[in-house]
């Protein structure tokens, strides 16, 4: 004998206010987390070089001063190396903010999606 199919209760229908929170899963967002550690690094290697250009001035002054020009040739490398340190820390602290306030506006384009909410420029 077959079996007879159970009758469903409707569900009942309540109504929601415009303040309720979705019945379905937030989307997965974004993460921030890798402009923010590109700020990070940009702001330490930005400092790091600023530390690189102050080394032979500081050795210079704690060995009582002496020749200027041999002391150009010395403080040459420290330069070059400091400023190809400093751009290349402002690049990345120039691509980790680009990159943090794209990531923000995606995710508040996510949630406002998902939670229903107008988008206003």
């Amino acid at each position: 004998m077959p079996q007879q199919p159970v009758p469903q209760q409707p569900m009942p229908q309540h109504p929601m206010s415009p303040n309720a929170a979705p019945q379905y899963p937030m989307p997965r967002l974004p993460s921030v987390v890798p402009g923010i550690l590109l700020i990070v690094a940009g702001a330490l290697g930005v400092l790091l070089a600023i530390g690189i250009i102050m080394i032979p001035g500081v050795l210079f002054l704690f060995g009582g001063g002496g020749n200027v020009d041999a002391f150009n040739d010395f403080a040459s490398g420290f330069v070059i190396t400091a400023v190809i340190v400093g751009v290349v820390s402002l690049a990345a602290l120039a691509t980790g903010i680009v990159l943090t306030v794209r990531t923000a506006k995606k995710r508040r384009r996510i949630r406002h999606a998902a939670m229903g909410w107008p988008m206003y420029r």
